[in-house]
């Protein structure tokens, strides 16, 4: 049998000067396989004005053709003459008359003996159906009569399905007799009889095309009661008092600040220790008052529920709303929310939303939930992406372990905080680079845990701050590209594990060394590289990405680094990067490093110890600070980490001055993934005291604060490290504000 790329050959003279037609392509990356009967595309896309195509046809066997519907008008065969029947490879064309009207499909039909298949020949509209309510709610008089809804559509009525869906308790049948004039949906209300109750509905038109995609749009209906009343409007404070389930005719009016599509609204919570509720991001919105002195957070009841639009001015009928304060900080939550609630929706924009700028040091309980922009603010860590995790264990492989990633974020004071990022979010890993210089961080200011970084003993409890903020576009990380334009400046800096002489050196500068204090007597080094998820993406290997797997596709293979770019080149850029589609550099790349010890020296009874050294002469500052990115890469390692400095640098002395402690995260372990395991390194930022400056050698050790090591099942800590725990460090930065 005779190869697709002969045939094609073979093909090619009577192709020329034909339609331009486009096919549709199998979008799974695999190869068409060859088969003996039956066309090599099986849907053809032709233009509106019509024209002439060829069909390619690849047999061994007799076989004939036909329409399916041979009465349709617009489409014919032409087979020059030669009739309706071949044998063999061969081909066939089609002749497509002008579409002025809206897109047609049309079917042709092959078949042998014991064998049938069908091409589809879709021929796009001079005119592209449209169907839209230009508001989304009405409010309809109790004593009912006409009411009207603005609609945008050059469909006729008698060709739209239409639904009409009583929401409230009542039984339904009161909207009727519903026409298309003049741009307006016009219907009919009966009166409400009832002299308390509001009655809601929704209506909603579609349209299936001659492609078979359906359009459709919906408008929310609310009646007053038997008096004309709509309840009243109530304040964000009064909302506040009516913790619990709202049982009265009350509303509130405010703005959208989130966006429903962009995956980043909310927090896709953990259901299990592998199962993920990818929904909940999709059923979170925020409303904040006209002044945007206060806000919610609206949980609806489904995803359709949430027709909320980003910077509209809605109004919200609160009856059976579930109100939920939670506390520390103080924070309150509109649940059980559907769309029949949204009594008004008008369009607004950007310029509509009050501009809230703060520092991290000014905000207040009365600010979660609102959209805030935190001012002078820089990403610290110079690589890598905003969700640096090994995909192996998120959504791009199925596997739901992590969720979402809190980004160190540190402000001009000093002061640090985490932007969260969904594993959802559309932009999260598409290539790009960091901004490493400073600016500004919009978004909404929420409040979440996030067990991976921090592990309290129970589920959602881990404490990474009081605020964090979710940014909704890229844009609303306005900060500047290149760290030369940043109110902050290195003394030193290890991007990637640059080993010299059995130490690491700094990739940026040459201020000082970083070395261990028991390297492993067998290799004299000080450390290995080990594997880093900083590969900026994108990621996934997947073969055919869909909806739930936006991150598949065939992107293995390095393309763009991790964002360590130095004189020009692309930094830790093996050919294995990203080998597996999970966002991994290798190990011999060194973008992290590590060793491998007894930590805690039983001789000594004291912990063993990086010790990171570097000068502080001729520098003046007032903010003085380090950022590191750790993980323990042997379950059991050491959990607790205490930081301290001295000028001696000497680890078996106790003269050491303490600067902070914290938790470092276990590496995941895939057959049993616990809650407190990290796909990836722990970003921390250490304020410094400015007793450091002035100094020509500053010793800053890392050390096991104690014995305690990784998890166990039920969630306490061993008493007793493992014997090959290892501490492992992707990134170290000193700096302090210019």
């Amino acid at each position: 049998m005779k190869q697709i790329k002969s045939l094609y050959r073979r093909l090619l003279l009577p192709l020329l000067g034909g339609l331009a037609l486009t096919a549709c392509e199998k979008d799974n990356g695999e190869e068409t396989r060859v088969s003996e009967f039956g066309p090599y595309k099986k849907e053809i896309i032709a233009p509106w004005k019509g024209g002439t195509g060829s069909i390619p046809v690849l047999a061994n066997q007799p076989y004939d053709i036909e329409l399916i519907n041979p009465d349709n008008g617009w489409l014919t065969l032409d087979t020059e003459g030669r009739g309706t029947h071949f044998t063999g490879d061969d081909y066939f064309k089609f002749q497509a008359t002008t579409n002025d009207g809206f897109p047609r499909m049309e079917g042709i039909r092959l078949w042998t003996h014991n064998r049938a298949d069908t091409v589809y020949i879709k021929q796009e509209g001079f005119i592209t159906p449209k169907l839209d309510f230009s508001t989304r709610s009405i409010m309809v008089l109790g004593d009912g009569g006409q009411a009207t809804a603005q609609l945008s559509t050059n469909l006729e009525l008698e060709d739209l399905r239409q639904s009409i869906v009583y929401t409230s308790a009542d039984e339904g049948g009161w909207i009727s007799d519903l026409d298309i004039s003049n741009g307006f949906l016009i219907l009919q209300t009966d009166p409400n009889a009832d002299p308390e109750a509001l009655r809601n509905a929704r209506i909603t038109l579609s349209y299936r095309d001659g492609w078979n995609r359906t359009i459709s749009s919906t408008v929310y209906l609310t009646q007053a009661n038997a008096k004309n009343e709509f309840g009243h409007e109530i304040s964000f404070s009064e909302v506040r008092d009516l913790v619990g389930i709202v049982n009265k005719d009350v509303y509130i009016e405010g703005r959208i600040i989130s966006d429903i599509g962009n995956g980043n609204n909310g927090e896709n919570m953990m259901t299990g220790q592998t199962s993920i509720d990818y929904t909940e991001t999709y059923r979170t919105a925020y409303i904040q008052s006209l002044d945007g002195s206060q806000g919610f957070m609206i949980k609806t009841v489904t995803e359709d529920d949430n027709i909320f639009e980003r910077y509209s001015k809605v109004r919200i009928l609160l009856k059976g709303v579930t109100v939920e304060a939670e506390s520390n900080p103080e924070r309150y939550i509109l649940k059980k929310v559907t769309s029949a609630m949204v009594m008004s929706s008008v369009s607004g924009s950007a310029a509509d939303i009050p501009q809230k700028v703060k520092r991290y040091n000014e905000l207040t309980d009365m600010d979660v939930y609102t959209w805030v922009t935190l001012a002078d603010c820089e990403l610290p860590v110079r690589k890598g992406s905003l969700t640096p995790i090994n995909e192996g264990y998120a959504r791009s492989t199925n596997a739901n372990r992590e969720t979402k990633y809190p980004m160190l974020v540190r402000d001009k004071n000093g002061d640090s905080f985490y932007m969260l990022t969904n594993t959802t979010c559309k932009y999260r890993r598409d290539g790009s680079m960091l901004p490493y210089g400073s600016g500004n961080i919009s978004g909404v200011l929420v409040h979440e845990t996030h067990d991976r970084f921090v592990w309290m003993g129970s589920k959602d409890m881990g404490d990474i701050g009081r605020y964090q903020i979710r940014h909704l576009t890229r844009e609303d990380i306005a900060l500047e590209k290149d760290f030369e334009n940043s109110f902050s400046a290195l003394l030193t800096e290890y991007r990637y594990g640059k080993l010299e002489s059995h130490i690491f050196r700094p990739t940026t500068g040459d201020n000082g060394y970083l070395t261990f204090t028991h390297p492993d007597e067998k290799s004299g080094d000080a450390g290995w590289g080990v594997s880093d998820p900083s590969y900026l993406g994108p990621i996934g290997n997947e073969s055919n990405p869909d909806k739930e797997k936006p991150w598949g596709g065939t992107n293995k293979g390095n393309v763009n680094g991790n964002g360590i770019v130095e004189n020009g080149k692309q930094m830790c850029s093996d050919p294995g990067t990203n080998n597996d589609g999970k966002g991994n550099l290798t190990s011999a790349e060194f973008s992290a490093w590590t060793n491998k010890c007894q930590w805690w020296n039983t001789e000594t009874d004291r912990s063993e110890a990086w010790l990171l050294h570097f000068s502080t002469q001729g520098i003046s500052t007032d903010v003085l600070s380090m950022q590191v990115a750790m993980q323990n890469r042997s379950i059991g390692g050491p959990r607790y980490i205490r930081v301290d400095w001295s000028e001696h640098g000497d680890n078996n002395r106790d003269d050491w001055n303490p600067i902070t402690e914290f938790q470092v995260p276990d590496i995941v372990n895939w057959n049993y993934t616990l809650y407190w395991q990290c796909a990836g390194y722990k970003y921390i930022n250490v304020p410094l005291p400015l007793e450091l400056l002035g100094k020509d050698d500053v010793c800053i050790r890392f050390s096991a604060a104690n014995k305690k090591a990784g998890g166990k099942e039920d969630g306490e800590f061993d008493d007793q490290i493992i014997t090959t725990g290892e501490i492992a460090f992707s990134y170290i930065g000193v700096r302090y504000n210019k």
